[in-house]
């Protein structure tokens, strides 16, 4: 439902804030959109700067309570327009403050900046080598940075005990969210987990491309020349994946209902997948996503306290003594070691006063207070530090983290 129907709300509404608001903004509603918003026990929602999902439901209302609403995801749609991220709490309670004025015909100016989507799924992997830190991060920080000048924010967050492919193919189509954040130990091959529950054969790049390639294309190889390749059977990625045909149909049945979701960001947060372009298309083609965001980096969450001590320095060479990589930055000492296992370091981190590292927590992890059960962040850790000063983990904050997200898009 486009542009005739919001003529005849701006038409039939006395309030000049709305009529200037939702002057452009496009009204979609039916069957399909009832589907995208039941999940969410939404009426409405704003799914764009433009553009306004509306429930069948909400259409039943009584006119004054649709207005309300209606004003409600317009005042989304000012949010959505302004870069920043303010939280999900803060931009519901403007929203509905400034609807409340424009009903009554008074004038709100949106303060709000939520230039990222208000709605985002994150899928963390669990179970005993998963990451138990990325759900308490993204409860308490959810907005997660996608390149250097954009973000999504992550509404909910599924912990998958047993994570496959299968399983995150099984969440996104449970949520139709247009934006996934999945959580996964990998590296530049793929995603280190299998394809379906009892399955040897893990989600790499390969066969990523096999189990997308439902249709024959044409491909370009060295020297000009064009080659059509065939349809990969079921039967054949049998044999590959060591599952049965009817297994592996049904996930290819799974993943073209994915598809159909048209995703507009994939972030995935796997250890240096973001170093093979190759990878990350054969990512982007499988699940038919407008763009993909992976780092180059160790990615990794977790938690640490600080000491306070008297003597940054002594505190600082006692460490490095013991094999400690250890940066200075304000007053505050911070590092890590490595340990036998190359998916865990140990942290070290110390501070003259609380003030200071009060300062140093919201400029590399969070603009806010500094909780009192300690620190819990997502960083990308340095294999190789520039120097024996340099620092050894880059902070969610930190410009060095965003400038070690690629992005490629379809």
């Amino acid at each position: 439902m486009y542009g005739s129907v919001t003529r005849r709300w701006v038409a039939e509404s006395p309030i000049s804030s709305f009529r200037k608001i939702t002057m452009h903004t496009i009204l979609r509603t039916g069957p399909e959109i009832d589907a995208t918003l039941q999940p969410k026990l939404a009426l409405a929602q704003a799914d764009d700067a433009e553009t306004i999902l509306i429930h069948s439901a909400a259409l039943r209302l009584p006119r004054s309570s649709l207005l309300r609403l209606l004003l409600h995801e317009a005042a989304h749609l000012e949010q959505l327009r302004r870069p920043g991220h303010n939280t999900v709490a803060e931009l519901e309670a403007e929203a509905w403050e400034a609807a409340s004025h424009w009903e009554r015909g008074l004038p709100y100016r949106i303060q709000g900046r939520g230039r990222l989507p208000l709605f985002g799924l994150a899928i963390v992997q669990g179970g005993d080598k998963g990451h138990p830190f990325a759900p308490p991060w993204y409860a308490s920080n959810p907005v997660e940075p996608i390149s250097k000048s954009k973000q999504m924010n992550v509404k909910k967050v599924v912990l998958l005990e047993k994570m496959t492919l299968d399983s995150i193919l099984d969440q996104i189509i449970a949520a139709k969210d247009r934006e996934v954040l999945i959580v996964s130990h990998g590296d530049g091959n793929g995603l280190a987990l299998p394809l379906r529950e009892g399955a040897s054969s893990g989600a790499e790049r390969d066969l990523m491309v096999a189990l997308a390639a439902d249709r024959n294309r044409n491909i370009t190889i060295e020297g000009g020349t064009t080659i059509r390749t065939p349809i990969r059977t079921n039967a054949d990625l049998a044999t590959l994946t060591r599952m049965t045909e009817a297994q592996v149909a049904a996930l290819r049945a799974k993943r073209t209902q994915v598809q159909e979701i048209q995703l507009k960001h994939l972030a995935i947060r796997a250890c240096n997948m973001g170093i093979s372009k190759d990878t990350m298309e054969a990512f982007l083609e499988f699940f038919g996503a407008q763009s993909l965001s992976a780092p180059t980096l160790f990615d990794s969450y977790g938690h640490f306290s600080p000491a306070f001590v008297p003597d940054l320095d002594a505190w600082t060479k006692a460490k490095r003594k013991d094999f400690y990589h250890i940066s200075i930055d304000a007053k505050v000492g911070f590092g890590v070691r490595e340990t036998k296992n190359s998916l865990v370091y140990t942290i070290a981190a110390a501070s003259t006063d609380k003030k200071a590292f009060e300062a140093w927590y919201r400029k590399h992890i969070v603009a806010g207070e500094l909780p009192p059960s300690g620190v819990v962040y997502h960083a990308m850790k340095v294999v190789r530090p520039v120097s024996k000063t340099a620092p050894s983990v880059y902070f969610v904050q930190d410009q060095a983290f965003l400038n070690n997200l690629v992005t490629v898009s379809a």
